[in-house]
């Protein structure tokens, strides 16, 4: 029987849910995956012909990374197809039911107070990953993604976040939230991929026009 993700949860156990695979494999990489590469998703777990599990293991979740970056951009270095997979893998997510409450929320809040919220983002993906932001001097915002501690012995040696693939995922959230901004990997980068740090230049966002008023009614 497949534990629910809360079970895995209670376990410790590193899972990526459903709804990130939903976003990851049936829209973006959608038309993408010929059977040769679901023949190798297969042998991953991961059976495209039935319904996606509640949740996938974490070596499930980076090898099916690996394949997707390969399959998508194999002309690209690897850092900017990974990037380019988060950034694709988000949008494809805003297909989801849940993705599509998280857009809603994320236009209605806008970069700056969405980028507050990043531990609920990663956490309707994954069970162990957490964030936190901070103001800098100059209106910037600093966001720094790590592995939760009581997962941390299940996850190490292996790395637990693909850097660039995150730091995709926030560019394309800045999007939908209505900055179209570059987002930076802050060096030197954490070797055992447990925590990164992310510089989003919100400094640099276009002020949005302020929403118009409707003509007074005629008495």
């Amino acid at each position: 029987m497949i534990a629910t993700p809360l079970e895995q949860t209670r376990r410790k156990e590193p899972v990526a849910f459903d709804q990130l695979m939903e976003g990851l494999l049936l829209h973006a990489m959608k038309g993408r995956l010929d059977e040769g590469a679901q023949r190798r998703l297969r042998g991953l777990g991961v059976d495209l012909e039935r319904p996606l599990l509640s949740a996938y293991p974490l070596m499930t979740l980076l090898e099916t990374l690996r394949l997707c970056s390969d399959v998508l951009h194999p002309e690209l270095p690897r850092e900017e197809a990974r990037y380019r997979l988060g950034a694709r893998t988000l949008e494809g997510f805003g297909a989801t039911g849940m993705g599509k409450a998280l857009f809603g929320m994320a236009r209605l809040w806008g970069s700056r107070r969405m980028l507050s919220h990043m531990t609920r983002v990663f956490q309707t993906g994954v069970n162990y990953a957490r964030a936190r932001s901070r103001e800098l001097p100059g209106g910037d915002v600093e966001v720094t993604v790590e592995v939760l501690p009581e997962f941390r012995a299940a996850i190490s040696p292996r790395p637990g976040l693909d850097p660039h693939f995150v730091r995709g995922i926030i560019a394309q959230l800045m999007e939908v939230c209505g900055d179209s901004i570059p987002v930076s990997l802050v060096l030197p980068a954490d070797p055992t991929g447990l925590s990164f740090t992310y510089r989003v230049p919100l400094s640099q966002a276009q002020a949005r026009p302020a929403a118009p008023v409707p003509p007074a009614r005629a008495q």
